[in-house]
């Protein structure tokens, strides 16, 4: 299964969280905390302003905020998160306008198989 984390926002070429209180990111780590041998990929994605070598860099650093959020503020297992970003190559809304732009800047969570 894979959720965007709707609540988990950036602003453009910014890879630091817009709130430290992210309710989707508690409910994340308490789902890891009781389940153990459950392992997911954070994928960062960004929306087209600039190039993609540096959309890219640009999502797998948002990844990797998130990654270092659920370890620091709420306990997680860092074995059970791997962060990685493919920046603006998956949009989920047109890059034209700024809410198209604003729905791209996400992270998703994948549930990697046992």
């Amino acid at each position: 299964g894979a959720a965007v984390l709707e609540d988990v926002t950036f602003v453009t070429g910014a890879s630091a969280l817009s709130d430290d209180r992210v309710e989707s990111l508690a409910e994340l780590a308490a789902y890891l905390a009781d389940n153990p041998a459950r392992r997911v990929v954070l994928v960062g994605h960004t929306d087209t302003e600039g190039t993609l070598e540096a959309n890219i860099a640009l999502s797998r650093a948002r990844a990797a905020a998130v990654r270092r959020h659920l370890i620091e503020i709420h306990g997680t297992n860092p074995d059970q998160i791997e962060a990685d970003g493919i920046g603006y190559l998956s949009p989920r809304a047109s890059n034209a306008d700024a809410l198209g732009r604003e729905a791209n800047r996400r992270v998703e969570v994948v549930l990697i198989a046992n």
